[in-house]
């Protein structure tokens, strides 16, 4: 398959990685017919009317989109930061100042994520818990 640019490589890439590890904890229980993570999910999710999840996946998707502006933002604002950069301290900056934009929008997305839940009586994800994507 052909790309005309890079972009839409790169579009595609985003999209697979949102589709892939949004982190909802959508899985399937394995084979062997014990309960997989995502069971409690989808267990809860069952329980909820189809007017109920058609709104979780709306909110979930108004949450992806909005991680992905903000994520896309820091890397800009990086890419800025170190084309300005003269030196190894100019770069280490930049760098740190990526790295605690990242911290600090991973807090903040488990705690979107943890409210969405709450909002819609599902489990709450773990604040320690290793998010996927982010």
């Amino acid at each position: 398959m052909a790309f005309p640019s890079s972009l839409s490589r790169a579009s595609l890439a985003l999209a697979g990685v949102l589709l892939l590890g949004s982190g909802t904890g959508w899985s399937q229980g394995n084979p062997q017919g014990r309960p997989g993570k995502g069971q409690p999910m989808i267990e809860a999710l069952s329980r909820l009317s189809p007017t109920q999840r058609s709104a979780y996946l709306q909110a979930q998707r108004s949450l992806e989109e909005s991680r992905s502006r903000e994520r896309l933002a820091q890397i800009e604002a990086a890419d800025r930061c170190l084309a300005q950069a003269s030196g190894l301290p100019a770069i280490q900056s930049c760098w740190q100042t990526l790295a605690q934009g990242n911290q600090q929008l991973r807090a903040q997305q488990v705690q979107q994520q943890q409210a969405l839940a709450q909002r819609f009586a599902l489990p709450v994800p773990r604040a320690g818990a290793k998010q996927k994507g982010g």
